[in-house]
């Protein structure tokens, strides 16, 4: 991975933090969902809403590339606390999120916080299992709305799964898959029902110049079905008795 992509990540992100901080001390609307007319019509419809998030001129990276996605659902007859609940049960993710989680456990707690591991399954046109390690924290902002966050810390390729000889790559040194991801939560319940935001920004490697007119538009749809599936089943097993 190139120093400049991590360090352009970085970047990044600490201006996604800023609006995210903005939104839970209430100097900006805390529901991405309802800061536009259409959108909230759609939820209001029972529509999953996923678009591109992207913060001004800043996506393109020297050999990476920034995808910036978010998606909102309205589950009715559910709450914010139960959705935490499914979302936070890393235990049993790979039963609820699966065949994307492949496994995943708690490593540790603080309080709020965890440290988590999961293995993941990718298919970016190729496919690909990576060995990742995230810190994760879930809190209530109030009665009504609760936050979450999660960053990775480790992500590596698993070379030759299930073989004798199963290796990890370097971190930073495989295929670009999955570089740097992190990962932002809300919920609230509302008269109509609690709604779900997810809020998913990856690093990956770019496509290579004489392919990246073919491969872009499928790198940038991926995140879209991804996101769509994670709040279905987030609803699904919320709802479930």
């Amino acid at each position: 991975m190139h120093d400049d992509a991590a360090a352009a990540f970085s970047e990044y992100i600490a201006a996604a933090d800023t609006q995210f901080e903005r939104s839970l001390a209430g100097d900006a609307p805390f529901l991405w969902g309802k800061q536009d007319q259409a959108r909230a019509k759609a939820l209001a419809r029972g529509k999953i809403v996923v678009d591109p998030t992207p913060i001004p001129n800043m996506r393109e990276t020297p050999g990476g590339l920034i995808h910036d996605w978010t998606a909102a659902l309205l589950v009715p007859h559910a709450d914010a606390e139960r959705l935490v609940a499914v979302v936070a049960a890393y235990d049993t993710h790979a039963d609820t999120y699966g065949p994307g989680v492949i496994d995943s456990r708690i490593l540790g707690r603080d309080g709020t916080q965890m440290r988590v591991a999961m293995r993941l399954l990718k298919k970016n046109v190729l496919t690909a299992v990576l060995e990742t390690e995230h810190t994760v924290e879930f809190d209530r902002l109030d009665s009504q709305r609760w936050w979450g966050r999660s960053q990775s810390t480790s992500i590596r390729e698993v070379v030759r799964v299930g073989k004798p000889d199963e290796s990890l790559r370097p971190a930073g040194h495989d295929r670009g898959f999955l570089w740097r991801m992190v990962v932002y939560w809300r919920f609230a319940d509302t008269a109509e029902g609690a709604i779900v935001e997810h809020r998913s920004i990856s690093l990956t490697r770019s496509p290579p110049k004489g392919l990246r007119w073919v491969l872009r538009p499928v790198l940038d749809g991926l995140p879209r079905q991804s996101l769509a599936n994670i709040l279905s089943i987030t609803s699904d097993a919320a709802l479930a008795p």
